[in-house]
């Protein structure tokens, strides 16, 4: 298969591995609310935070031992290959005892430090205990990901991961109707995942990825020196994502309390979805970009590099005015009015999602090719300015104030780093590389903004009147009846997807696709689609397409 077409695999599984989140989603989080009370939901909502500090105990090595794969696969024949996959295998189970020891002994201590309400405490302890077993379990069994992802197979990664989350919900069911609470959470978390990572070394071992026998080598100190210098910097990287990407519900809860941290988590939902979807395309082109650079592709690797960006930025551009135009309808659909939730919240989430997604390209990118230098430090300065500027914030401006600090410190911080760093590695202008090749999301945005806010500000009245309207005619649902505004807001959701399935799509396809990319796609496409993509897409020469 050749690393284009491992890259469309790979990228098409994601999307799918991104609806199936969605849906699971969509169906557990209602699931568990109708089993659990607000601060007991809310109390797995912080498990996931401190979920992702514990994670920290890897301290990169990781993906360390991934990217050192990628170093090594094309000669298994030497020893080297092998022993690596020995040392990071006993690495990371080592970490994995670690974190299972830590979670176990600073459960108690932070019931403390997050102002728990006592008679929430046992289970807050006891969820946390749990919970790190889960992942001290996972991460003793990642080594079967990180070859996996060394060879460009991510389509089977995101199979196995679709298959987890159907024992996920399937095992979360059971154990809530068998009246389990709280716990059913992590219970259903622990076993699906151990069976999730079972069924990726098995499919390891079908497709060849280990070395054959007598080419394995030995655990070394030279390997784990390897991976240890790498993964330093990784963990560095790391520690300043997690406060950047991941503090927000711990600062919300002891700032503002447990229902304000529940309110965060149901309304960030769709958010850390389509940054998921938008970041993805990076994701999935990571194992062919360090293939390139490992093999000194760097002509090809600029030209594939500036044709993901563009089209990661275009698709931000779009999935960030859909999501402000949506998300507050959707919040009120999905939770029946449970939460409320600002639409100011999602303009400023939607310009977050934006900074996000190129950062995340430009960055990762460094992080590729191994020479992180100062980003080690850029990550964690960040990390701890919006840490505390947060905390300053958050009881005087709310939800608001929070997320202004991450949009601020992520554009003064790891964005302008990860764009002058760029340009250096390719020798060209900040510039070229933050603006030109940025163009054709300018585009989609300057045509695409203005329709949104008057599509959003006409839907208000249009959607109460359809709603009125069903109400008189017997249309709705009978228990709609005693809650107009839930169909006022689901009317009003409706007109906005359209709007932006439409409109938007329109804008980001005919203005948001560079012409290369363009010709690509109508190569590619289906017959059946290609005339349709050609009337969609710019003028462009015929070229035997």
């Amino acid at each position: 298969m050749s690393r284009l077409r491992r890259i469309v695999h790979g990228a098409a599984s994601s999307y799918a591995v991104l609806v199936a989140t969605a849906l699971f989603s969509l169906v557990s989080i209602p699931l568990a609310l109708h089993y659990l009370s607000k601060e007991r939901f809310a109390l797995w909502a912080l498990m996931s935070s401190i979920g992702g500090y514990l994670n920290l105990i890897d301290l990169g090595m990781s993906n360390s031992v991934a990217r050192l794969l990628i170093d090594h696969k094309d000669q298994r024949a030497g020893g080297t290959y092998g022993g690596l996959i020995k040392t990071g295998w006993l690495v990371i189970a080592v970490q994995g005892a670690i974190l299972l020891a830590a979670g176990l002994a600073l459960a108690p201590l932070l019931a403390g430090m997050l102002k728990i309400q006592p008679d929430l405490r046992t289970e807050f302890i006891g969820l946390m205990r749990w919970q790190s077993t889960a992942l001290a379990l996972v991460l003793a069994l990642r080594i079967s990901n990180h070859l996996l992802y060394a060879h460009q197979r991510l389509d089977v990664m995101n199979y196995t991961q679709m298959g987890t989350l159907a024992a996920n919900f399937s095992l979360l069911w059971f154990f809530f109707h068998t009246g389990q609470g709280v716990f059913s959470l992590a219970w259903a978390n622990l076993l699906s995942s151990f069976a999730g990572a079972i069924a990726s070394l098995a499919v390891c071992y079908r497709l060849g990825l280990f070395p054959s026998a007598g080419t394995w080598g030995r655990a070394s100190w030279g390997a784990f020196k390897e991976i240890f210098a790498f993964g330093k910097d990784l963990f560095l990287v790391a520690v300043g994502s997690q406060m950047i990407m991941a503090s927000q519900t711990m600062i919300i809860t002891r700032m503002l309390g447990l229902q304000a941290a529940a309110a965060w988590a149901i309304g960030t939902r769709a958010f850390a979805m389509i940054t998921q979807m938008v970041c993805r395309l990076a994701d999935v082109s990571g194992p062919a970009i360090s293939e390139m650079v490992v093999r000194a592709e760097n002509t090809l690797l600029r030209e594939r590099y500036q044709a993901l960006l563009s089209l990661t930025g275009s698709l931000s551009g779009f999935a960030a005015v859909g999501y402000a135009l949506c998300n507050t309808s959707f919040v009120a659909v999905w939770t029946h009015g449970e939460f409320a939730w600002m639409p100011l919240n999602d303009l400023l989430l939607g310009l977050w999602l934006i900074i996000l997604a190129i950062l995340h390209c430009h960055n990762g990118l460094i992080l590729l090719t191994k020479k992180i230098g100062f980003m080690r430090y850029a990550y964690f300065v960040e990390g701890l300015v919006f840490v505390t500027a947060a905390f300053l914030v958050a009881r005087r401006g709310g939800l608001p104030a929070v997320i202004a600090c991450s949009v601020i410190c992520s554009t003064l911080f790891s964005g302008a780093y990860g764009v002058w760093r760029v340009s250096r590695y390719f020798n060209l202008s900040i510039y070229e590389v933050g603006l030109a090749w940025l163009a054709p999301m300018g585009r989609v945005l300057v045509l695409f903004v203005p329709a949104a806010l008057l599509g959003w500000w006409a839907s208000g009245p249009v959607a109460e009147a359809i709603a009125r309207l069903a109400l008189e005619t017997g249309l709705a649902p009978r228990f709609m009846a005693h809650h107009p505004e839930i169909l006022a807001s689901l009317s009003r959701l409706v007109l906005n997807c359209l709007l932006a399935g439409s409109v938007g799509f329109y804008l980001f396809l005919h203005y948001g696709l560079s012409l290369g990319v363009q010709r690509e796609l109508l190569q590619r496409a289906p017959k059946l689609l290609n005339p349709l993509l050609r009337r969609v897409f710019v003028s462009l020469p015929d070229q035997g397409l």
